[in-house]
């Protein structure tokens, strides 16, 4: 896969970007549950982040979901969750997530330019979306790849009583 590099960010030796194929749901699964990814996400059981893992790596098979490897092993993924109705192929949401092993190593920001530049050039997707839970420091990403917020919804996950807040964001490609 050619991948779009940043001239300003370095990337891990042996990093590579390729299609994700249906045995990454092991991996996406492995990397939800993980104790420091649990409170960015809404699933809160095994059996949760399964269904998500499936749901979410199901569209391989359209060739809209990009895994990064270092030395051949996945280190994250990212999923146009392509839309299926004529009136609204011109925008999608994404997914994105690094396992916890290779986070703050550039991986995050080069799926994102690549999946945008997936999403722009071979999808002709206009507006790229996202939702992430307030709070997560992954806002600092999205918002230095243009994602600007146009949202939220303050009462989206409850836990224990406490209720947490999610953030919609935007890009135009």
């Amino acid at each position: 896969m050619n991948i779009e590099q940043d001239p300003e960010k370095k990337t891990p030796p042996g990093f590579d970007l390729r299609y994700t194929e249906a045995s990454d749901v092991a991996f996406l699964k492995a990397w939800l549950i993980q104790p420091e990814s649990v409170p960015w996400y809404p699933m809160s059981t095994e059996a949760e982040a399964e269904d998500a893992a499936q749901r979410w790596v199901s569209f391989y098979k359209l060739k809209c979901s990009l895994t990064a490897t270092i030395e051949g092993e996945p280190c994250g993924l990212a999923t146009l969750y392509l839309q299926p109705y004529r009136t609204l192929v011109h925008q999608c949401e994404f997914g994105i997530i690094v396992s916890n092993k290779f986070r703050n190593l550039g991986i995050g920001g080069q799926l994102i330019r690549n999946i945008m530049h997936l999403a722009k050039n071979y999808f002709n997707i206009e507006l790229l979306h996202l939702q992430v839970q307030a709070h997560n420091p992954a806002m600092r990403l999205y918002r230095r790849y243009g994602f600007r917020e146009f949202g939220r919804q303050t009462h989206w996950l409850k836990e224990d009583g406490v209720y947490r807040s999610r953030v919609f964001m935007e890009r135009f490609l």
